[in-house]
């Protein structure tokens, strides 16, 4: 029955799969390509939603691995792919949990779907070349719906980001993430 419930979440894009194709305004009307891709040596989407407990937990890690990461060439973007969310309701929720990135609105939701995710928080890391390096969880806190650790065992978006960094395979590619489902997309 639990397996059931997080087949849809299981059943995406590969890491590694074709490169991807976007063009998105983030919150404030600037517009962003894949041609920025080839600007670092990776490009990190964390698919979140301001209504989503799961994401917003994750503010202050995700502001801590850019502080750590983005000098060295890592790019990052919250993604917003509910189409109901606003520009300024982005904006406040972005200002509310200090986020020092970029957020993009995917309302058609082409990011989602091209890279695969299904939920929030979900990150997908890029290459500059657009393939896909990695796919999943910031870390392995939240164990099933309703139950979480109180300090993650595995921290998988910073060993992919090391690991990327190192220029060697990413230890896991895909890993099975938990959160809020992301609005029409099955």
């Amino acid at each position: 029955m639990l397996l059931r419930a997080y087949l849809p979440l299981l059943l995406t894009l590969p890491a590694g799969a074709a490169s991807v194709d976007f063009s998105l305004q983030d919150a404030k009307g600037i517009t962003h390509t894949a041609a920025e891709l080839s600007r670092g040596k990776a490009t990190v989407f964390i698919f979140v939603a301001t209504d989503c407990p799961n994401s917003n937990t994750y503010a202050p890690i995700l502001a801590r691995l850019y502080r750590e990461y983005s000098p060295r060439g890592v790019a990052f973007f919250n993604v917003y792919s509910d189409p109901a969310e606003s520009a300024a309701t982005v904006r406040k929720h972005d200002a509310d949990f200090e986020t020092p990135f970029r957020a993009l609105l995917d309302p058609h939701q082409t990011l989602a779907r091209e890279t695969g995710a299904r939920s929030t928080p979900e990150v997908v890391i890029l290459g500059a070349d657009g393939r896909q390096l990695y796919r999943g969880r910031v870390d392995n806190r939240f164990i099933e719906p309703g139950k979480t650790r109180y300090q993650p065992t595995e921290n998988d978006l910073d060993e992919a980001l090391g690991a990327i960094l190192q220029d060697k395979a990413v230890p896991h590619p895909v890993t099975r993430t938990i959160g809020c489902a992301i609005p029409g997309i099955e």
